[in-house]
């Protein structure tokens, strides 16, 4: 199969549940979009308030890796019905992370329709208690 690349809109929603206490973050930048066969990767820089994040995520049939470079650092892996783990570092300290994915849903990027993944899983940091997560990751709308 052929190589297709291309300057895209990336949209990156995530819902921490954490005993009933919610928090919403949502990146919205221009990221850079790679398919070849099944699998699709998209790249963005995030600016937060510790300097730029290189975001780099790659999407498999039921599998999706989510690398994080820059001031903040983190390789995490989400395998549907799935126990991974990963460290996220970062200025203030490295946190081991545990990640139970529940669900992977995934719409590929085509021609009349945005790219689309919702992922559920649990986490427990540093073992402490579980925490909910709902991510959401929207891409696609060709860029100049």
């Amino acid at each position: 199969m052929k190589l297709v690349k291309k300057n895209i809109q990336v949209e990156l929603r995530t819902v921490i549940d954490d005993q009933g206490d919610k928090e919403l973050s949502i990146i919205k930048q221009i990221g850079k979009y790679m398919k070849k066969d099944h699998i699709e990767v998209v790249t963005f820089i995030d600016k937060t308030d510790f300097g730029e994040v290189n975001n780099l995520i790659t999407i498999q049939p039921n599998k999706v890796n989510m690398k994080r470079s820059g001031h903040i650092t983190m390789n995490q892996q989400f395998i549907e019905g799935k126990v991974t783990e990963c460290y996220y570092r970062h200025p203030y300290g490295a946190f081991h992370l545990e990640v139970d994915t529940l669900s992977i849903q995934h719409q590929i990027l085509q021609e009349d329709r945005e790219g689309k993944v919702v992922i559920e899983y649990e986490t427990k940091l540093n073992g402490q208690e579980k925490r909910y997560h709902h991510l959401t990751l929207i891409y696609g709308g060709e860029k100049e």
